[in-house]
């Protein structure tokens, strides 16, 4: 299988994998956008919905409590009340027993029957209790208690209704209500039966006070209760406030009902606050909060009034205790907000007063003092998005399945079928050839160590697979073999046969050379000293010489093509091999017609200027500037040109000028032989060595020409080479690495 299809058969569903995460993180920030949006619409409407009602139902009661004062026969009553001798005495029996409170009391009997309120009193300019619609309820001349005399006192002044929030008769009486049943705000008063009076002053109606006074030993405890008041001016003829009407009605059997109509599914709820943070309307999760442990388990006890809406720090729903008396003692984000005179809406999730992460809309009602906030548990509020999350998260782990089964399968096929197509050429006769073992590989086919079955001889075999190859690279392949066979030169790889397979595989079998490459050279002992650069450099000037008197050129001169090794007893023998890019001085290498400016052929880094943009332009004298860029490697342990793209070097080739070898090797190469590789790397061929054998010529007058003897080239040989590469274990690859890039377009 060639890489191309191994990276496609390991890229697809690498591929559609991340498209599918990336298609589902796209869906989710889409639909979680879409999602914010439309739950922020929904809380600002319930919100909304939540304070029209609560406005509604405000105004109806001032309306109603405005009407009921507005009463001329009411107006009357309160004038004779005024001014009956002894108005201001402090004898309760005396005040409740006169003819004007008995008249008074009638009015209001008759009128608040139906109008929901359960107990009128009747307040003073000098903030005191004149009168009360229940017989016997309160301490009448009793003082307005303080915490309410502000809000009276707001009536009296302006002549406006005021509405006084919910609050426990217990621990925030109305204006005149006593701490007891029948007391007044100055005193305790008589204690009654519970059946004493009309059976709407008893224990169960409303408008009865609670009794918070301390209980018998072994007696029932009665429970609190909250209240609201309406506070109305009552005018005489000349519209002069002549007192103010407090309207009591109870908060939990309309204030809280009104709040809870627009809640929504099994969490939603709407509440209202005092600047305190404190409840004022009744929670939908007391008998939650009873289990949680924020309310107490008493009969009648529910969470208005009774709960500070602060933040436990924890989700207590989650079984977890209360958190830190710092933390709980701080108010929810969204109470708090509200609280400091904020507005607003958050679809981000924050705890709540049981720790639940809620999302929610808020605002505060300056005109009534106090904040309303509706909230919905996150939970319930993303749960379309939750459950498309499980769907995506189920969808991503069955492809990451899918995925990874298939990359499995693929692998494991890869190797099956490396290990079958190694058996299979293992096995393989090609003639009087028995294929041994892969000792390298390249683009244009792999090589193995094989032996001939009647001269006992190894050798290399060269084979091009048929499903590694098109017709092009069969084209060429051929191409080398049949003009590598016409060169016998001593540092020429030598071609010993070539031919096809019955099932289509072409092979060519050459001597095996065991060494190593200049390249491996270079890397692994670095720069060589001149007088051996010049033994390998007349040894490559002696193989191309051969191939340019037969009109051959190289074209892929480099390091990597050239095999340092032993032969017949010499070592530092090279051998010139790949011949794969040759052709024959003067032939087309391309079509007729074709653009070459946009393909070239060969190693960036060893590439003649004019072979650049135009192939065909190559001749001996492109084969000797790779030669001198190969004796600038070997002499510096650097290339000539360096740069991190492709392009980038071949601008250098064209344009630039090489470093002088005696700033970069110390000591430095002999001034002739720094010459003579400078003049091979001219731009213009023509300022060049003209052939191989002009440059070999000159290679021999260079003054270190005949130091590398064949001592030091043996004594080399056995110390590095012989212990590091033993010659019955390791072969020098010998595939071609040769370049070929589409860079025209890079060019500058």
């Amino acid at each position: 299988m060639t890489l191309s299809r191994k990276r496609f058969a390991f890229g697809v569903p690498l591929l559609a994998t991340l498209l599918v995460l990336l298609l589902g993180w796209w869906s989710n920030r889409a639909v979680k956008r879409t999602l914010d949006a439309s739950l922020q619409a929904e809380l600002e409407s319930g919100l909304n919905a939540s304070v029209t009602a609560l406005e509604i139902w405000i105004n109806t009661q001032i309306r109603l409590a405005s009407v009921l004062a507005d009463d001329p026969a009411l107006h009357a009553a309160v004038t004779n009340l005024l001014t009956e001798p002894g108005a201001g005495t402090r004898n309760r029996r005396l005040q409740e027993n006169s003819p004007a409170a008995a008249d008074f009391r009638r009015l209001l009997d008759e009128r608040i029957r139906s109008s929901g309120f359960g107990v009128v009193q009747l307040l003073s300019t000098n903030l005191e209790i004149l009168a009360t619609s229940s017989r016997g309820r309160l301490r009448l001349g009793s003082r307005v208690e303080t915490e309410h005399a502000a809000q009276v006192q707001e009536v009296l002044e302006t002549g406006r209704p005021v509405l006084v929030t919910p609050f426990k008769a217990g621990f925030r009486r109305p204006p005149g209500l006593p701490p007891g049943p029948g007391a007044g705000p100055g005193g305790e008063g008589p204690r009654r039966r519970p059946t004493e009076g009309r059976p709407e002053d008893r224990a169960d109606r409303p408008g009865r006070g609670s009794d918070s006074r301390p209980e018998r030993p072994g007696g029932p405890r009665r429970p609190d209760f909250n209240l609201m008041e309406v506070l109305v001016p009552i005018r005489d003829t000349s519209q002069k406030v002549l007192a103010v009407a407090a309207f009591v009605l109870r908060p939990d059997e309309e204030f809280t009902k009104v709040l809870s109509v627009a809640r929504r599914g099994d969490s939603g709820e709407t509440l209202a606050f005092d600047p305190a943070g404190r409840l004022i309307s009744e929670s939908r999760f007391n008998e939650q909060l009873i289990r949680l442990g924020r309310l107490t388990n008493q009969p009648g006890t529910g969470s208005a009034l009774n709960l500070e809406l602060t933040d436990p720090g924890i989700d207590l729903t989650a079984g977890a205790s209360p958190g830190t008396a710092a933390s709980a003692t701080s108010l929810t984000p969204m109470v708090a907000r509200a609280v400091a005179g904020d507005s607003g809406v958050s679809v981000i999730p924050e705890r709540d007063y049981r720790g639940v992460p809620v999302v929610g809309a808020w605002r505060w009602l300056p005109d009534r003092n106090f904040g309303v906030a509706t909230k919905l548990d996150a939970t319930e509020a993303f749960r379309p998005l939750y459950v498309l999350r499980s769907i995506f998260i189920v969808l991503v782990l069955l492809i990451a399945l899918v995925t990874g089964a298939t990359l499995v399968t693929t692998y494991w096929s890869l190797v099956w079928r490396g290990r079958f197509d190694a058996a299979r050429l293992k096995a393989l006769q090609l003639g009087q050839y028995t294929l041994q073992e892969k000792i390298g590989s390249g683009g244009m086919g792999v090589v193995y160590r094989a032996r001939h079955a009647l001269l006992r001889r190894e050798t290399a075999i060269k084979l091009l697979l048929p499903e590694h190859a098109d017709a092009r690279l069969i084209q060429q392949f051929e191409r080398e073999v049949q003009l590598t066979c016409g060169l016998s030169h001593p540092n020429t790889i030598q071609i010993y046969d070539y031919g096809h397979t019955a099932d289509g595989i072409f092979y060519y079998v050459m001597e095996l050379l065991r060494g190593l490459t200049l390249q491996e050279l270079v890397e692994r002992f670095g720069a060589q000293p001149e007088e051996r650069v010049i033994h390998l450099l007349t040894q490559i000037c002696g193989s191309l010489q051969e191939a340019h008197a037969a009109g051959l050129i190289h074209r892929d001169i480099k390091p990597g093509n050239l095999v340092l090794c032993e032969r017949g007893g010499r070592a530092d023998t090279l051998k010139v091999l790949d011949f794969g890019l040759v052709r024959r001085f003067r032939e087309p290498t391309v079509p007729p017609g074709t653009n070459t400016d946009f393909h070239v052929e060969g190693t960036p880094l060893y590439m003649a200027p004019e072979t650049i943009h135009h192939p065909d332009a190559g001749d001996p004298r492109s084969d000797l500037y790779a030669v001198g860029a190969v004796a600038y490697v070997l002499l510096t342990g650097h290339p000539v040109f360096a740069g991190e793209t492709t392009a980038a070097i071949l601008e250098q080739h064209r344009t630039a000028t090489p470093r002088p070898l005696r700033e970069l090797v110390n000591p430095p190469p002999s001034a002739a032989l720094e010459a003579l590789v400078l003049s091979c790397l001219e731009k213009d061929p023509a300022r060049r060595p003209q052939s191989a054998e002009e440059l070999l010529r000159a290679l021999h007058l260079c003054p270190h020409a005949s130091d590398w003897t064949l001592a030091r080239r043996t004594a080399w040989w056995s110390r590095y080479v012989g212990t590091a590469q033993p010659a019955s274990t390791t072969s020098t690859p010998i595939s071609p690495n040769t370049l070929k890039i589409d860079v025209g377009s890079r060019l500058i």
